[in-house]
């Protein structure tokens, strides 16, 4: 009771003929409320009112009448002001969201016709209503709003309000055409169209496409366009999308948000191509810079060589000893070029430290690694600490075939690439302790000889028989992408037959399958793709074999 009177005590004191209130009262106001003391912020609130400020004193007291549970006070106060105020924006908006917490559905919408009576040619009490009713996830009365809206003042004030509800009914083609129409003229609005975009699931996705790809194409719509990819899994789309942008277009702000979240989900290749259309545009050390390490990074250690060289063109003496110098070194051990990188190093690194010249050791070492020249390996080694060389000591015991020794320097790999991922699943499988072939398999796969670690997988699967399936899957796998098509079908189906409870019976199900569509066999695929579904419901690999199941049956109709 305390409060309605303060409430009807406000509504009907003396206004100020000041349009706004003095910022001492307003931040008066604030502090008694930050403070907690309601009571007294009603009062402060009051004088903003009082003072006349007819934005701020109303919004301060719903904020108070909500602490307090006093919803009816503050809708005797906002209905006594909107007698004087009846056109108020603010005040409308406070009555619409005080009658919706009141739960008097049949008041808000006689309140939300008054403001339309009162400001029938204004978009915002449609845009409003609408908007509240969306929070409240009331799609259809949104919907029905909004049209009231579009019918009554047309439909270019209502575009946002729009999408939002299209999307909202998951009407999500029709939504990004919505979105498409208004960022062409609201560029600024891209970043809302994407996040509101964003969640649509897999099954609408090429509608969204469809809708953003329309010409005449738009700035903005590609934008929206190619972030969407890049976070739907589709990186190299996303940057074809964003390529097509001009400078003029603002394309660098685009091309640098891209390349920064392209990096950030591993999507390598694309930030680098990113990143070189940014150096394009504005020559940057740094840009080139991080475009070598993406290329490195993404397994073109070839083209970080190009972009690095390009970089020296650039850089200081200082930047090219501390920078560039140790990327072009390890591009070149990733390409296997052990020997180029000793030279260099040994061309251009006289003055390096002590700490430098053993990152160096580490670098060539794994060069010579992946080269497979074990002993230039343990060689290149005599330069680095014995805190440095774990991995590459580890990689050594691993052709070796010493598997403790080679658990122990792989727990921790510097980088997941797929030779680690094989080793690592080879060794995380079995408990043997030693395996000459499996050795011998990755010291052919460092060398380059598919063949002859394909024949020596298959030996190592006879050898380590805890982990035979997996070593029948990598040979057959080194033998299809050899195009060995009989060899690598001859494996799968040994899997398949043999070990049918393994992880990697569905797996070769799958590209048993594969091989025999691509070969023209649809009959032999079909029976293979129905075999995974029926025989592993539980493998995570149904999903794609229901998919290759279909493109055959949509080829065969």
């Amino acid at each position: 009771m305390l409060f309605a009177l303060a409430a009807a005590a406000l509504a009907f004191g003396p206004m100020s003929a000041r349009a706004q209130a003095q910022p001492n009262v307003i931040n008066r106001a604030l502090e008694v409320e930050q403070a907690g003391r309601w009571r007294d912020a009603l009062a402060a609130w009051r004088s903003v009112i009082e003072a006349g400020d007819l934005v701020q004193g109303p919004l301060g007291l719903e904020r108070v009448f909500a602490q307090l549970g006093q919803e009816d006070s503050l809708r005797v106060v906002v209905d006594s002001l909107l007698v004087a105020h009846p056109a108020s924006r603010v005040l409308r908006a406070i009555q619409l969201r005080t009658l919706r917490s009141l739960g008097s559905d049949r008041e808000e919408m006689a309140a939300f016709e008054a403001w339309v009576a009162a400001a029938p040619n204004d978009v915002a009490p449609y845009k409003e209503y609408a908007g509240q009713l969306l929070s409240d996830l009331r799609t259809s009365l949104a919907d029905s709003v909004l049209r009231m809206g579009i019918n009554a003042l047309g439909g270019n004030g209502f575009k946002l309000e729009l999408a939002q509800i299209q999307i909202a009914r998951g009407q999500w083609g029709a939504g990004a055409a919505t979105w498409r129409e208004l960022i062409r003229s609201e560029q600024y609005l891209h970043q809302a169209a994407f996040y509101s975009l964003g969640n649509a699931p897999a099954s609408s996705r090429d509608s969204i496409r469809t809708a953003l790809a329309q010409e005449p194409a738009t700035a903005g719509a590609r934008k929206v366009h190619g972030r969407l990819e890049l976070d739907w899994g589709n990186p190299r789309e996303g940057w074809r999308v964003l390529s097509t942008l001009t400078v003029g277009d603002s394309a660098l702000d685009a091309w640098s948000e891209f390349a920064g979240e392209a990096e950030r989900q591993g999507a390598w290749i694309p930030a680098r191509d990113a990143l070189l259309r940014i150096a394009e545009a504005a020559p940057q050390v740094s840009i080139l810079l991080r475009a070598a390490e993406a290329a490195s990074t993404g397994g073109e250690p070839q083209s970080a060589l190009s972009i690095l060289a390009n970089a020296r063109a650039y850089a200081t003496t200082a930047m090219i000893a501390r920078q560039i110098l140790p990327l072009e070194v390890r591009a070149l051990t990733l390409l296997g070029k052990a020997a180029d990188a000793e030279a260099l190093v040994a061309r251009e690194a006289g003055r390096a430290d002590e700490a430098t010249r053993r990152g160096f050791a580490k670098q060539i070492a794994w060069g010579w690694v992946r080269a497979g020249e074990v002993e230039k390996a343990r060689r290149a080694l005599a330069g680095a600490s014995a805190d440095d060389d774990e991995e590459v000591s580890g990689w050594i015991a691993l052709f070796e075939g010493d598997f403790v020794r080679a658990r122990a320097g792989l727990r921790r790999p510097a980088d997941a690439t797929p030779d680690v991922v094989t080793a690592m699943a080879m060794l995380g499988r079995t408990k043997a302790d030693s395996g000459r072939a499996a050795g011998e398999a990755f010291l052919a796969l460092a060398r380059g000889d598919s063949a002859a670690a394909a024949k020596q997988f298959e030996l190592a699967a006879d050898e380590l028989t805890d982990a035979t399936p997996l070593l029948l899957a990598f040979a057959a796998r080194i033998w299809s992408q050899r195009k060995a098509d009989a060899a690598a079908i001859g494996l799968w189906e040994r899997v398949v037959q043999y070990y049918p409870l393994s992880p990697e019976a569905a797996e070769s199900d799958l590209e048993w399958a594969r091989t025999l569509r691509r070969k023209g066999d649809v009959t032999g695929a079909t029976t293979r793709l129905e075999h995974l579904i029926l025989s592993y419901p539980q493998s995570a690999l149904v999903p794609q074999a229901r998919r290759e199941l279909e493109i055959i049956r949509s080829g065969i109709a």
